[in-house]
C-alpha cells in the first residue's frame, strides 16, 4: 500500500477501492461499439430525415432525463434557464476542484473557492460570469459559504487527485450524427484514466437517486461513440451522504443507454418540432418546474405532500 493510501480517510479509501480496476479487466471489443452505433442510427434515422442541418436537434443528459420524466416540464425548461445562488454553486465548486488539482502551494478551501469565484466572474465565455459578477455582497457571501462547504465535503470524500490518474474536470464532448442533424453533447464533472480505461464521475450535492445511473449511461454512450472505446466505470458521488454508486460499463449498459436516448430523441422531436401535446407526469421536480403555479397536475401532486426530497 502506498503512502497516500495510508493517509486516506475511511470514505476516501472506499471511493478509491470502488473505482479501482479489477484484475484481468478487458475493454469492450470494437465490434460492440460498432453494433451500438449502427443500432442508434437505425432507431433515429427517420427523425434525422425530417431535420434540416441548420436546425439540429441537441441532445444532453438533462434533456434526456427531463423528457423521460415530465414532457410538460421539458417544454417549460426550453430557453427558460436562469442562474440562481443555489444552482451556480456547483459551477463554482467544479472550478475550485479544477484549480485545486493544479495548485502547487498549500491552500485552504476558501482560497480555491475565492479564486474560482473571481475567475468565473471575469471569464465572459462562462455563462454564469455575468450573474456571479453582479451579485450583491450578501448573495456573494452566501454563495461563497455554500461553495466552501461543498468543496470541503469533496476533500473529505475523494482521495487527493494524482497526475498519474489523468484527472480531467468539466470536460465537454460531442457526437454528431447525420451531418450534424442530431448532436449528442456532454460535460463531465470528472474523468480519470485514458480512453478505454476511463472512469466517468458525476458529483452530486444531494442524495443518490436511481436516475443518476441512467444519466451516466448517456455519458458512457457518447464517450464510446466518440472515441470507439467504452469507459470502464461510471460513478456518482454524493457529497451530502459521502456515498458513491458505481456501475461497470458493459454491453448491456450501452444497449440500455442507446434505447433510452433514441426514445428521448423521438419524444424531443415530436414535442419541439411537431408540437405534440406533452404528457404530464408529476414528481418531486414539480417543486421547481416553471409551470408549478399553473399546472393542475403538479399542484395536486404537491398538495398531497408525498414527493421525495431525494431527487
Amino acid at each position: 500500500m502506498s503512502e497516500i493510501e495510508n493517509e486516506l480517510t475511511p470514505v476516501q479509501q472506499t471511493v478509491l477501492e470502488a473505482l479501482a480496476k479489477e484484475p484481468g479487466y478487458v475493454p469492450l471489443p470494437a465490434h460492440v461499439i460498432d453494433d451500438i452505433r449502427n443500432q442508434l442510427h437505425g432507431l433515429v434515422s427517420d427523425i434525422a430525415e425530417r431535420l434540416e442541418p441548420d436546425q439540429a436537434l441537441w441532445v444532453s443528459k438533462n434533456k434526456v432525463t427531463t423528457v423521460h420524466g415530465c414532457e410538460g416540464h421539458y417544454l417549460a425548461n426550453l430557453g427558460n434557464f436562469e442562474w440562481t445562488v443555489a444552482n451556480v454553486r456547483g459551477t463554482v465548486v467544479h472550478k475550485a476542484i479544477e484549480l485545486a488539482t493544479n495548485w502547487r502551494d498549500e491552500f485552504t478551501p476558501s482560497d480555491v473557492v475565492d479564486e474560482a469565484l473571481d475567475r468565473i466572474a471575469a471569464d465572459e465565455r462562462i455563462s454564469a460570469a455575468q450573474f456571479v459578477d453582479s451579485l450583491s455582497n450578501s448573495d456573494r457571501a452566501e454563495l461563497r459559504s455554500g461553495a466552501i462547504d461543498l468543496y470541503t465535503k469533496f476533500e473529505e470524500c475523494f482521495p487527493p487527485l494524482k497526475a498519474a490518474w489523468r484527472p480531467v474536470l468539466e470536460s465537454g464532448a460531442r457526437f454528431e450524427m447525420f451531418d450534424k442533424r442530431i448532436i449528442m453533447s456532454t460535460k463531465t464533472d470528472l474523468t480519470l484514466g485514458a480512453a478505454g480505461n476511463k472512469v466517468i464521475i458525476d458529483v452530486k450535492t444531494g442524495s443518490l437517486h436511481p436516475h443518476h445511473r441512467e444519466e451516466l449511461r448517456f455519458y458512457a454512450l457518447v464517450e464510446a461513440l466518440r472515441t470507439g472505446l467504452a469507459p470502464r466505470k461510471l460513478a456518482t458521488l454524493s457529497l451530502l451522504t459521502a456515498r458513491i454508486d458505481v456501475e461497470d460499463v458493459t454491453e448491456g449498459v450501452l444497449q440500455a443507454a442507446t434505447r433510452k436516448t433514441a426514445d428521448a430523441v423521438r419524444k424531443m422531436f415530436e414535442l419541439e418540432r411537431e408540437r405534440r401535446e406533452p404528457k404530464l407526469v408529476p414528481s418531486a421536480t414539480c417543486r421547481w418546474c416553471p409551470l408549478a403555479e399553473s399546472c393542475t397536475t403538479g399542484q395536486e401532486y404537491l398538495e398531497r405532500g408525498d414527493e421525495s426530497d431525494d431527487y
